[in-house]
């Protein structure tokens, strides 16, 4: 076996150079960090058709500003206003998507390789080269070094700072580095498939209950759906069906009238669900499907993937570049195994609803999702639940997934804003680097503002960036009275948006204790460091 020691080792190594892994590396490029992407796959195809993933919630098309991708991928995709459950020929009720006050309202509905080749462009934009044919042999995962395999046959040792392993759910970093994956096994298989759709296919994502099971469909460009289902496990999904009896399947589901063609693509799989036992150990980090992977019947998992490439990019970005210290990155872990414990329990209420297809379970789920429309629970709890705007981070707190999200917002909640690296769609107000410091006049702005404004400036000390509410639109500012209260206040916020810190603009002291510890790490106990 050849050896051989590389020279010009990079800030970050990473280790998968698919959806999460090239958005990771995307957000540190343009922090200035050097990265090196490497993926055992000698071609990276586009025209792949298998992709599970088709679904990109509102919250994480917020997060893909940070990025500069998002017009892009809304000139590929289709636009998704709701989430329609229906059953035994009626519609249950609709969560919406285009209420959620986030930047664009609206799910994206686009295959996973049509996403990945807007962001293959962009990683080439900035810069960036995939080191194709290259596979993990073995990693120290403390100093840290590991040794490649590359096309040639040769093994090197490289040393990069940090390392990310974002290779999938079959993860060869995670079982080099010996970390568990404990979950819950998912017995049965998922059948999905592409077909051309003719019937009443609107803009929404449709969940069909029924007595012969459930049939999702996902409307996409050029009058394309996509169907899915739970089927016996492996070997007896919908390839060997033909046309008619597909068609069969769907007559038998769906509330609503639909032809299918002939279909361009069927798949069947197994899922495998768990969450790794570790999200860091020393200096290597697993995101996207080496640290969780839900059952897809939710369209979560790549949403959960996008918010551990931002939830890490910051801080490790922050780190590397001097701006933060390391302890930051000790909060990765938890805030995301968080993430992924309540996105796995809303799947898995999800599937619960789909198994119920004996007469009274399924009148009674019928009857709670017609409930929870009556209520409003649709809109005000499955909404930010299923949009990703309900994920809150800090202090876990002991409170029911059914229970409505407050409107004020609360250190670790998401804020009203997004960040942008420049003039793209929507509108950015925080820094995508660094703390942003909203300075919120009130549902009135006191005579004393200017002069309170540059006090609370120079306590600051250019720790973050500054943004004065005060100077938006009257109109948008009414809006904003919910959210930050009638008083005026100091909230501090992370880049990828969520509240780190908030207190009245009078006494601001705990913001300016917060950023102190957050910028210079004076506190020792790395928990300080986290929201909430």
């Amino acid at each position: 076996m050849r050896m051989a020691e590389r020279a010009d080792e990079p800030d970050v190594l990473v280790i998968g150079g698919g959806a999460v892994g090239t958005m990771l590396a995307c957000d540190l490029l343009q922090q200035g960090v050097s990265v090196r992407v490497v993926d055992r796959k000698e071609v990276l195809d586009d025209g792949d058709p298998h992709s599970r993933a088709v679904l990109i919630w509102p919250r994480m098309l917020e997060l893909l500003h940070r990025i500069g991708v998002v017009d892009d991928l809304v000139s590929l995709g289709f636009r998704i206003t709701g989430v329609g459950y229906f059953s035994a020929g009626r519609r249950l009720g609709t969560v919406p998507m285009d209420r959620l006050g986030t930047a664009l309202p609206f799910t994206l509905s686009l295959p996973q390789r049509d996403i990945e080749r807007v962001l293959r462009a962009r990683f080439a934009e900035l810069g960036g080269v995939y080191e194709l044919g290259t596979a993990l042999e073995s990693i120290d995962p403390h100093g840290p070094a590991v040794e490649l395999r590359g096309p040639d046959g040769v093994v090197r040792t490289a040393r990069p700072k940090w390392v990310i392993g974002s290779d999938g759910v079959g993860s060869t970093t995670r079982r080099l580095l010996g970390v568990a994956y404990p979950g819950k096994p998912f017995e049965l298989g998922i059948s999905i498939g592409d077909f051309p759709v003719t019937g009443p296919l609107g803009t929404e994502v449709e969940y069909h209950y029924s007595r012969h099971g459930l049939l999702p469909m996902i409307p996409m460009t050029d009058g394309v759906g996509r169907m899915a289902s739970i089927v016996p496990p492996v070997g007896d999904g919908w390839e060997s069906f033909t046309r008619e009896q597909l068609q069969e399947i769907v007559d038998k589901r769906a509330s609503l009238p639909y032809r299918i063609g002939e279909p361009k693509w069927i798949r069947t799989f197994q899922p495998r669900p768990g969450i790794a036992e570790h999200f860091r150990i020393g200096r290597t980090f697993l995101v996207g499907d080496s640290a969780h992977c839900v059952v897809p019947l939710g369209g979560q998992g790549l949403n959960l993937g996008i918010q551990d490439a931002f939830n890490l990019g910051w801080k490790l970005g922050g780190v590397v570049r001097g701006r933060l210290p390391e302890p930051i990155l000790d909060t990765y872990e938890a805030e995301r195994r968080r993430a992924a414990q309540q996105v796995t329990a809303v799947v898995d209420k999800q599937i619960l609803a789909a198994k119920q297809v004996k007469p009274l379970p399924s009148l009674v789920r019928d009857a709670v999702v017609g409930a929870a429309r009556v209520t409003g629970m649709l809109e005000r709890v499955a909404a930010p639940l299923i949009g990703g705007v309900g994920l809150a981070y800090g202090k876990p707190q002991r409170r029911s997934l059914l229970r409505p999200q407050p409107r004020r917002v609360r250190p670790g909640r998401r804020v009203p804003f997004h960040s942008t690296t420049g003039p793209r769609t929507g509108r950015g107000l925080l820094d995508p680097e660094r703390f942003t410091a909203l300075l919120w006049p009130g549902a009135v702005t006191p005579g004393s503002w200017a002069r309170d404004r540059v006090e609370v400036a120079a306590l600051l000390d250019d720790a973050a960036a500054v943004c004065d509410l005060a100077e938006l639109p009257a109109a948008e500012r009414a809006g904003l009275v919910a959210v930050f209260g009638r008083r005026p206040v100091v909230a501090l916020v992370r880049p990828d948006g969520h509240l780190a810190e908030l207190a009245p603009l009078t006494r601001p002291q705990a913001v300016v204790s917060f950023l102190a510890a957050a910028t210079t790490g004076r506190r020792s106990d790395p928990a300080a460091l986290s929201t909430g």
